[in-house]
């Protein structure tokens, strides 16, 4: 064993110590120059990895499995010779409460050479400008808003948020969503659809593109009823009997975390699995999710994410889920679906940082614009102009078929699903919504 593991991954404390008059200074004109040059050095021959996940509160189950997945990534970087000789380490925040002044810490502080990482879109979108001005690259792992990789500002201006500094290596909601709607239209082609999701950004866009590609597709559905719990809610009968009363044949949902714990519970005591011919699910790709609901789990729901451990037949998936149990801890010892994205991210920076010859951003950002990268998920590369990998998305099907290591269900008759900004763009026509491909 050539690098010693035990000090490659360390918990930073989610603290803010970085005053608003310093952040002002450091995002002011010509900050990014600035730090781009002198911000991200690692020092002391070992390359610095930032993650930030959402790893307390709603959700922190999916951020710590994306956190154990790149941990895992890191030691596996290790024993493969580091990026260019030096050890990696990488530091793990939490969002906090200032998600702005982590990812500030981080790159100042720290002083970190990449960032990887962000559970939730509302904070990439908000921070973009602000991760662009730090100075260093940052890979988002479980991102799935298109607006992150979507760089056509003269078509789409209020939704465009590219920066040259952000990539992205998980299948993004275009994608994602798009095999949703192909599907409904090839099985279930002219239904009434309903859709009930999450009562915030998320869950309204996710609904918004399928209805967008449903149509591009000449599905011909008719919508009849949408419904939107809040985060978090407790109580989703109201909503379910809503959806119910308008007697659909498919029902749509973006639920996900412990949110599809809840609907899948509550939906399952109301009837709604037994009274419509199909449930579409977008991100409830969770083993955590799978888990908690042991028996009570239906099958037969069509779900959706951007991996799944059973999917993809390769010798390097196979080395994922080995090593990954052992980072699993109080997890599910399978990855969840930003398990193969967060994995690949850490695999992308030492291919581009090795390229390169160091860790200088723009030598790095150079390399990983086109990059090619073979990961769990297969081979796939990273768009050069969008910054959006082509890593296909997975749809499957709740089945007692998968070989899972906890009491439930896991997902069978999975397909992958590929979508090219062309297609996407043709299909999106006249709805305003960007391919972010």
């Amino acid at each position: 064993m050539l690098h010693n593991k035990t000090n490659t991954t360390r918990e930073a404390s989610d603290t803010s110590g970085v005053s608003r008059r310093k952040y002002l200074a450091a995002v002011g004109a010509g900050a990014a120059t600035g730090l781009a040059g002198c911000m991200g050095g690692g020092g002391g021959g070992t390359i610095k990895i930032g993650g930030m996940y959402l790893i307390t509160g709603v959700a922190s189950v999916l951020g710590k499995a994306s956190a154990a997945a790149a941990r895992t990534a890191v030691d596996a970087v290790n024993d493969a010779g580091g990026i260019n000789g030096n050890d990696v380490e990488i530091v793990i925040r939490g969002h906090g409460d200032d998600p702005a002044a982590q990812l500030k810490s981080l790159v100042q502080e720290e002083q970190v050479d990449a960032l990887v990482g962000l559970t939730s879109s509302g904070v990439a979108l908000a921070n973009a400008e602000a991760i662009n001005q730090l100075g260093v690259p940052m890979t988002l792992t479980d991102i799935g808003t298109p607006y992150s990789t979507e760089f056509d500002t003269g078509t789409y201006p209020d939704k465009a948020s590219f920066k040259k500094n952000i990539f992205r290596t998980n299948a993004n909601t275009s994608t994602n969503v798009y095999g949703i709607a192909e599907d409904a239209n090839a099985n279930h082609s002219g239904s009434r659809v309903a859709n009930i999701g999450p009562g915030y950004a998320y869950g309204e866009q996710v609904w918004s593109y399928f209805k967008a590609y449903s149509d591009g597709l000449g599905a011909g559905h008719e919508y009849v009823a949408s419904e939107f719990p809040s985060l978090g809610a407790t109580d989703m009968t109201p909503q379910i009997n809503a959806i119910m009363d308008a007697d659909p044949d498919v029902v749509f949902s973006g639920f996900w975390a412990g949110d599809a714990v809840t609907f899948f519970k509550q939906a399952t005591e109301q009837g709604l699995f037994d009274q419509v011919d199909q449930v579409y699910m977008t991100l409830a790709m969770d083993p955590t999710v799978f888990s908690a609901l042991g028996s009570t789990m239906p099958e037969g729901v069509k779900v959706a994410g951007w991996y799944w451990h059973s999917a993809f037949d390769n010798e390097t998936n196979t080395e994922f889920l080995d090593q990954y149990a052992d980072h699993a801890e109080d997890l599910p010892a399978i990855p969840s679906f930003t398990g193969g994205s967060a994995y690949s991210a850490i695999w992308m920076y030492k291919k581009a940082m090795e390229a390169a010859g160091g860790t200088d951003t723009g030598d790095v950002v150079s390399e990983l614009e086109g990059i090619e990268v073979t990961g769990p998920r297969g081979t796939w590369t990273m768009n050069a102009e969008s910054h959006q990998a082509n890593a296909p998305s997975v749809l499957g099907v709740s089945s007692s078929d998968d070989d899972v290591p906890y009491d439930g269900l896991g997902l069978s008759n999975n397909k992958q699903v590929t979508l090219t900004r062309q297609k996407a763009t043709n299909l999106l026509d006249g709805s305003g919504l960007p391919p972010g491909l």
